[in-house]
């Protein structure tokens, strides 16, 4: 039977990538389709738009060989995860890499300022960015950093910001951030003003990518909790309120709650809990409409009490929280039959991460 191009066009954009990575080897015809930019963007729109081709992206440290290690899983399931090679660029390099992402299939992979990778790892696609040449604050000495990735579709762009954490002669911090454009291959100095100061905690950084706006979890100059958001495309930076009726858990410091962002389906979720209690509730809040508008979260449930686990890592597409427990090891557990999965993997305590992960035949090289 002989199919014609436009019925081989609509079949192939549904498949996974693995699947697609083979039979690129078919024929001529096949291999110029699969890279055919097109495609690849009729590829991505199918697979965004389908909970069942969500992966889970680990990385760890090992307690014995102490080597970063990435793992990807290869069905929702987890049953099956195979080892990523890390891009050679980072090997014995840095101590600790971050995660930034993902954005169409892309991970940011950062281990100091000015030393970042975009890397796809459906396809093993990797770009080494080049170094800033911004001239840095005079008389400053950068003490840290933070990164966010996204796309800008009003240029069809890929950028990654850098901010950097400047402590100035007179002991003061202040930032100064850069945004770097896959387009043009290089950095320019965003003058723009930046609202509030990204905060971290137990938690590690708390931080998502949705719709075109990159988020952190912030604290603004009265020193309220927010959301500090970036938009791409408008290259502006926002506070969004977070809920104004979240429930404090306990009213001792020793007790105090703690909050994480992180994606769900196609919003954004905040978690709340305690991070000193031995069996911890999590309570789950969810944008129900626009970013930034008022009232526009809604608490979704509160999960628990779970016993001997520390912080919430991500939630999994029917509301499963992933977790690291109190042994350091990776965990799902499912609110609606109060089970709890291991999967198998260990690391360093606060060291491991995770992003949801979407495949993409998107290439950055």
């Amino acid at each position: 039977m002989n199919l014609s191009e436009d019925v081989i066009f609509e079949i192939l954009t549904r498949l996974p990538v693995i699947s697609l990575i083979r039979f690129k080897c078919v024929c001529k015809f096949w291999y110029s389709l699969i890279k055919n930019p097109n495609f690849i963007s009729n590829h991505l729109h199918n697979l965004n738009n389908k909970q069942n081709h969500l992966h889970l992206l680990i990385s760890r440290r090992g307690n014995i060989t102490n080597k970063r290690i990435l793992s990807l899983s290869q069905n929702d399931t987890f049953d099956v995860f195979i080892n990523q090679d890390f891009p050679e660029y980072f090997n014995d390099k840095f101590g600790h890499i971050r995660l930034i992402g993902p954005c169409n299939g892309i991970v940011c992979l950062c281990g100091y300022p000015d030393n970042i990778v975009l890397w796809n790892p459906s396809i093993r696609d990797y770009k080494i960015l080049p170094q800033s040449q911004i001239q840095r604050l005079v008389g400053s000495t950068i003490r840290g950093s933070d990164f966010g990735l996204g796309f800008d579709s009003k240029k069809n762009d890929y950028k990654v910001i850098q901010i950097l954490f400047c402590l100035t002669i007179d002991r003061v911090f202040v930032y100064q951030v850069e945004i770097y454009s896959l387009n043009t291959n290089s950095w320019r100095k965003y003058k723009g003003v930046v609202p509030s100061k990204i905060k971290y905690g137990n938690t590690s950084w708390s931080m998502v990518y949705k719709n075109e706006i990159f988020c952190w979890l912030g604290q603004d100059v009265d020193n309220h909790e927010v959301i500090l958001s970036f938009n791409m495309s408008e290259e502006i930076f926002q506070n969004i309120k977070l809920p104004s009726n979240i429930e404090i858990f306990g009213v001792q410091e020793i007790m105090r709650s703690v909050w994480v962002i992180v994606p769900f389906k196609e919003s954004i979720s905040l978690i709340v809990y305690c991070l000193k209690e031995v069996e911890k509730y999590y309570d789950v809040w969810v944008i129900n409409n626009e970013l930034g508008v008022e009232n526009c979260w809604t608490k979704l449930q509160r999960i628990g009490p779970i016993s001997r686990v520390e912080r919430p890592l991500g939630l999994w597409k029917n509301g499963e929280l992933i977790l690291e427990n109190s042994s350091g090891q990776l965990v799902i557990y499912d609110p609606s039959n109060q089970e709890m999965k291991t999967l198998g993997f260990y690391g360093k305590r606060g060291r491991l991460e995770i992003v949801v992960y979407k495949e993409s035949l998107v290439s950055i090289s």
